[in-house]
């Protein structure tokens, strides 16, 4: 049957109506699906020229009703083509703006869309409401504070109307609430935009990691390096100072610093620190770990030795020692960012730093999964265990079962487990991940740098790369280097050195470090450290910790030996009030070495050439793990890798 087509409204995009995107219904109820239906028959009658009165007779919509539907349907999306089929679903909303008349303002009453209006004529109160609400940034401060209520905000908003002029009736003083529920509102839909701002972005900087990560084509291309802690409950038994019995310290954190090779996922260094966090030392301790060939521990446990095989790979031929690698894959923690952790690079491996986001298993997967696989396979298979989260059925909930490691078990354990682990078939392939670097060795296919000869011995002796200025005092040259002063015969020997940029090289113990100048690299010899510093053993951890504690006005030296008065004083606070256990057993193992007043027993010792100095001190013998059981773990964890 046709109809006589009469003058219509026009609707622009209604012609392209054959193209309209048809949304999916299948999942509507039957009452919303059936609404839609009927509006679309609607629809497409209006476009085939069915006349008004006939399209409400079979489908029960008004002319009135059908032209709000027509002008919803024709309205222009974002990309400015027509929004469609889809505004008809029930409850869909078109996303277009009311609009935003200044005339609201003045009517005396609240009407939709004023709140925008009001912010359309003030824009700084925009500004200023959208840091607030958003950043949590006052007018008046430059602080974030996350304890705004909505409360405040809104006193605040009241507060800024007040300023810019607004008086009743204007709005917002002419609502009920003075505008509060549409600022609400409004403050609630621009947090929520910006939540999924800061995913969106966060997940572009992931997919953007993933395309630069393609996968290294050779070995020693790419290094991933990042520090994770490990939660066992052990006590330390630490000598007191001039014999004043013994002191146990509750230490429930050890930090594994770990460099990982990513075309063969085997570890080529590592280092432990022993603290709430671990430093830059630490880091650079690493690195001299993965050049440096590695040396096997004295294990404590008679039981269990070492395979053939089980190292590092830089002991397995002296073609894999002192290699060099092009980029180094770490986070932005601060010990990443620090200069010494950057000279270290720029003087040794001559690696470039590529950073990523903390904890991001997509950027860097593969050393996040080695530290899974050394607490699944190794820590929490322990008694004692604290397990992974407060509701892991592994956690030790006994009194008896707490602190029963000793610290160098401990270390024997994390060696074997990290070495046991090179021994392991490396992805892909049917052979150990010591075996794969060993064999790219071998072939000859590529060029691996390494370091000069003529720099390996600062490599072995140094750890600490790090920049400073000769500067002056009454008149004399001298070098102040990590809060404090150092003086050696080159400040006399080299003319006009006031002012220059050296190099200083040091150890963990930094009461003597080497000097270099950077313009030429003439040799300044050897400095030493002031007299307050000098009789005792310290490290840069100890100078930090000496500074924090001045800060807190908790700790105020005179006396001739810094070092040594400062565990005094550390001592004290762990007999009295039980804090900084982490701290004095750090010291501990600083100042062992020559303080006679500090008894160990020589077993306690490491030798001098090993490349983990670490606390070595043993718990009451009743509290010890045994060996049979330590050694069912080590002998098992081969399977757990494959």
């Amino acid at each position: 049957m046709s109809y006589l087509k009469t003058n219509r409204r026009n609707y622009p995009g209604l012609e392209n109506i054959d193209v309209w995107k048809v949304p999916e219904i299948l999942g509507l109820n039957d009452e919303t699906r059936q609404d839609y239906e009927n509006k679309k028959s609607a629809i497409d009658q209006f476009s085939n020229g069915t006349p008004l009165n006939e399209i409400e007779k079979t489908t029960g919509i008004s002319r009135q009703y059908l032209h709000y539907l027509l002008k919803r349907c024709t309205s222009p999306d974002k990309n400015g083509n027509p929004i469609g089929y889809s505004t008809l679903i029930k409850g869909k909303h078109t996303g277009l703006h009311r609009r935003n008349s200044l005339e609201k303002l003045d009517s005396g009453q609240a009407l939709p869309g004023s709140l925008q209006a009001l912010f359309v004529k003030y824009p700084t109160l925009y500004k200023t409401m959208d840091k607030l609400i958003v950043h949590g940034i006052s007018p008046e401060s430059n602080r974030t504070n996350s304890r705004l209520t909505w409360h405040h905000i809104h006193e605040i908003f009241l507060s800024q109307c007040n300023s810019l002029g607004i008086s009743p009736p204007s709005y917002p003083f002419c609502s009920n609430s003075n505008g509060k529920f549409a600022l609400t509102s409004w403050g609630k839909k621009i947090l929520a935009e910006s939540k999924i701002l800061n995913v969106a972005s966060r997940e572009t900087l992931d997919h953007l990691h993933e395309n630069l990560r393609a996968p290294p084509s050779r070995c020693y291309e790419r290094v991933e390096a990042d520090g994770h802690y490990v939660d066992v409950n052990w006590t330390l038994e630490v000598s007191g100072l001039n014999g004043e019995g013994v002191v146990y310290c509750k230490v429930a954190r050890l930090w594994l610093i770990a460099l990982l090779e990513v075309k063969s996922t085997a570890v080529i260094g590592y280092s432990i620190s022993l603290g709430r966090n671990y430093n830059a030392s630490d880091v650079t301790r690493a690195i001299r770990s993965s050049l440096v060939p590695w040396q096997p521990r004295e294990l404590t446990v008679s039981t269990i030795s070492y395979k053939p095989g089980e190292c590092l790979p830089n002991a397995l031929m002296s073609e894999l020692s002192y290699v060099c690698y092009d980029e180094l894959w770490i986070d932005n923690a601060k010990s990443h960012l620090s200069s010494i952790f950057f000279t270290m690079l720029e003087r040794s491996v001559n690696a470039v730093p590529v950073f990523g986001p903390k904890e991001s298993p997509n950027v860097r997967p593969r050393i996040e999964l080695l530290f899974d696989l050394l607490e699944e396979a190794g820590i929490h298979c322990l008694e004692g265990t604290t397990g992974s989260n407060p509701r892991d059925v592994r956690k030790s909930i006994k009194k008896n079962d707490r602190f029963i490691l000793k610290l160098d078990t401990l270390l024997d354990l994390i060696d074997l487990l990290i070495v046991r682990y090179n021994t392991g078939i490396a992805p892909g392939t049917t052979i150990s991940r010591n075996e794969v670097l060993k064999r790219a060795v071998m072939r000859e296919t590529g060029i691996f740098r390494r370091i000069p000869k003529c720099k390996r011995d600062n490599c072995i002796k140094y750890s600490i790369f790090d920049e400073a200025v000769i500067g002056q005092e009454r008149g004399r040259p001298i070098l102040r280097w990590k809060n404090a002063r150092y003086e050696g015969t080159g400040l006399y020997t080299v003319p006009n050195v006031i002012g220059q940029k050296v190099l200083v090289m040091a150890n963990e113990d930094v009461r003597e470090v080497e000097v270099v100048l950077l313009k030429d690299g003439t040799s300044l010899g050897l400095f030493q450290v002031e007299k307050r510093w000098r009789n005792t053993p310290h490290s840069l951890f100890t100078r930090t910790a000496v500074r924090r504690f001045m800060t807190n006005n908790s700790f105020i030296s005179h006396a001739a030996d810094i070092p040594l008065a400062f565990r005094a004083h550390v001592e004290k606070e762990v007999r009295e009030k039980g804090r900084s256990q982490r701290t004095l057993a750090r010291l501990s193992e600083e100042q062992k070495f020559d303080n006679k007043n500090v008894n160990l027993r020589e077993s306690d010792i490491e030798s001098s050439d090993s490349i983990h100095p670490d606390i070595l001190v043993e718990v009451p013998k009743h509290e010890e793990i045994a060996d049979d059981e330590l050694d069912a773990l080590i002998s098992n964890l081969g399977t757990t890798y494959r």
